[in-house]
């Protein structure tokens, strides 16, 4: 009988990642006007004590059976935010060089991903990353390690997401919008100050330009590995939510 490639077992990966593997990762953390920050933040996620952005790439690079390899680089772009008393991050855009990747993560998992060409190298003690859209670095981090820092041990961190589905007729949605909460553990591997910058440039569909730095905290090289475990909390107020929705999608 000849194969049926169009039906599966339905065999999905899992939600649930018990512990990654060990990635490597640039990352910038700054302090951003809270009037800005808190306007970004959809219902029922509250403002933080800190105005805090989070700028991050991430490369991803595993060996498979049969000698084959996967291969993606990842954006992150989130602020700080508080739901129910619990600090986590709110992630605007998850940029990712992977097409396949795009589909799944925002239908199944709610997240805010969107294609991107994106760059990281390490060079000796030179680090560079960059994420762009329609020809603009809208994100870019340079610098040299200065020096290595004292590894963390393991620790929580928390993010939302938000799942839904855009109405077919018109303005709203056909499904949700549902809040998702997902609960990590952050297990650092080394750690290192890095000496830089961080370039913000405007891009229509990738707005990070409006959250300007005001106060930069720090620019680090790291590698860690996660667990991660996304559940759904409930649904959310669809009429509040709608405007954030937005900017999930290319409209111009």
């Amino acid at each position: 009988m000849p194969q049926n490639r169009w039906v599966s077992n339905a065999s999905w990966r899992p939600s649930a990642i018990p512990e990654g593997p060990v990635l490597p990762s640039l990352e910038a953390v700054y302090l951003t006007d809270p009037v800005l920050l808190a306007a970004v933040l959809p219902p029922p996620l509250e403002a933080p004590p800190e105005p805090r952005v989070h700028a991050r790439v991430t490369t991803i690079d595993l060996a498979l059976p049969n000698g084959h390899r996967h291969q993606e680089k990842v954006g992150f772009f989130a602020v700080d935010a508080v739901y129910q008393g619990t600090l986590g991050e709110y992630p605007l855009m998850i940029p990712i060089d992977l097409e396949s990747a795009v589909a799944i993560s925002r239908e199944r998992f709610g997240e805010p991903k969107k294609l991107a060409e994106i760059e990281m190298e390490r060079d000796g003690s030179h680090v560079r990353a960059s994420v762009s859209r329609h020809g603009v670095a809208f994100i870019e981090m340079v610098g040299d390690v200065a020096e290595e820092l004292p590894v963390p041990a393991p620790y929580a961190a928390t993010q939302f997401w938000f799942k839904f589905l855009p109405a077919i007729e018109g303005p709203g949605f056909d499904a949700g919008p549902l809040l998702v909460r997902v609960d990590q553990v952050r297990t650092p591997i080394t750690a290192e100050r890095v000496e830089g910058k961080l370039v913000l440039r405007d891009v229509a569909t990738a707005p990070v330009a409006d959250l300007p730095v005001e106060e930069f905290v720090s620019l680090t090289w790291t590698t860690r590995k996660s667990s991660v475990s996304p559940k759904v909390v409930g649904p959310v107020d669809a009429e509040k939510f709608a405007p954030f929705a937005f900017a999930r999608y290319d409209h111009v």
